[in-house]
C-alpha cells in the first residue's frame, strides 16, 4: 500500500511541475471538545460507555494554483496538509494522531442560477493510535456540489469513499459516505448548520462477544484499548449501514475567529440483526490564519 501512494505523490508532483505556486503555511487551527456516548459502538447496554476528548488540528497549504478566473467562472488546484492531536480523558487508549495530505480541484460558475461549485479532492493519511492495532494508511476521494441560491442559505451534496490498510484485518475497512448538508444564515455573524448522512461498508465496532457477533463478524480480535482478553471486550469487522443527522450552528467572534456547536445522531444497523446508536456533542473553536 505504501509503495503505490509514494508512487502516486510522486507522479502528481512530476504533473504539477513547476506550474505550482508554493503558498506554504499554516491556514488554520481548531481546538475541539468531543463527547460521546459510546466511543465503543457498542450495542448491549453493559459495554456502553460514554467519555470526552479533547483535539487539536492543525491545517497546511502546500501549494496554490489559480487555472481560470474570468466573470463568469474560476477553478484551480491546490495541495494541503492536516494533523491532529486527540486525547480521550475517559479512556486513554483511544487517543490517536492523524496526519494528511490532500490534493483538491474546483470548478466555480459564477453567474449561473445558484452559483454551482464543485469541487473534488483525494488524499492519503496516516493514522497513530495508542493502541497498536488500530494505526493504519487511510486513502479517500471526495466530490461535491454546492449551490447558493440566496446569500443567506447554501446546500452541499457529495460523497465520500474510504480505505483503510490498518496493522491488523479487524480495523481494515472501506466505506461510502453520501451527504447532504445546509447552512442558514439569517444575521451576519451567526449560521445554523444541518446535514444528513448515509453511510454503506464496513463498521467495527468493540464488545463482549455474543454468537451473533462471531457468526456474521468479518473479523474479530481482543481491543486492548476496551481492556482486551481481561475484560472479555473485542473488536470486530462487520457490514453495516449507518444514518447520521446532523445539527448546530456557528458564531463568528471575529474576522479570523469562529465558535461552532455540533450535535450528531448516529444510528447504526448491521449483519445478523445487530445495531446501536451513537450520541455526539462538538464544541470547535477555530482560528483562521
Amino acid at each position: 500500500m505504501q509503495r503505490y501512494v509514494t508512487l502516486g505523490f510522486a507522479v502528481l508532483l512530476y504533473t504539477l511541475g513547476s506550474n505550482a505556486a508554493l503558498a506554504f503555511g499554516i491556514t488554520g487551527v481548531d481546538l475541539k471538545f468531543i463527547s460521546d456516548s459510546n466511543p465503543a459502538k457498542a450495542e448491549l447496554t453493559q459495554d456502553i460507555e460514554s467519555t470526552s476528548a479533547l483535539q487539536g488540528r492543525v491545517a497546511l497549504s502546500i501549494f496554490s494554483k489559480e487555472l481560470v478566473n474570468t466573470a463568469t467562472r474560476g477553478s484551480g488546484i491546490s495541495l494541503s496538509g492536516s494533523a491532529s492531536f486527540e486525547n480521550n480523558n475517559g479512556i486513554e487508549e483511544l487517543g490517536e494522531s492523524r496526519y494528511r495530505i490532500g490534493f483538491g480541484w474546483f470548478n466555480e460558475f459564477k453567474t449561473r442560477g445558484a452559483q454551482p461549485f464543485i469541487s473534488f479532492g483525494a488524499g492519503v493519511g496516516f493514522l497513530d493510535s495508542e493502541t497498536f492495532i488500530r494505526d493504519g494508511v487511510i486513502l479517500d476521494v471526495i466530490g461535491s456540489v454546492n449551490l447558493q441560491p440566496t446569500a443567506f442559505f447554501d446546500t452541499t451534496l457529495g460523497v465520500r469513499a474510504e480505505m483503510r490498510d490498518a496493522e491488523t484485518e479487524v480495523f481494515d475497512s472501506t466505506k461510502t459516505t453520501f451527504f447532504l448538508t445546509t447552512n442558514f444564515s439569517p444575521i451576519s455573524r451567526l449560521v445554523f448548520r444541518s446535514g444528513l448522512r448515509f453511510v454503506i461498508g464496513n463498521e467495527i465496532s468493540t464488545a463482549t462477544p455474543t454468537l451473533n457477533i462471531i457468526n456474521n463478524a468479518n473479523a474479530i480480535e481482543a481491543d486492548p484499548a476496551f481492556g482486551g482478553l481481561a475484560e472479555n471486550r473485542f473488536a470486530y469487522l462487520i457490514d453495516a449501514n449507518s444514518f447520521i443527522a446532523e445539527l448546530g450552528m456557528g458564531f463568528e467572534v471575529s474576522k479570523s475567529t469562529q465558535a461552532n456547536l455540533l450535535y450528531r445522531f448516529v444510528s447504526t444497523d448491521a449483519e445478523g440483526d445487530i445495531g446501536y446508536d451513537r450520541q455526539l456533542i462538538e464544541l470547535t473553536l477555530s482560528l483562521s490564519l
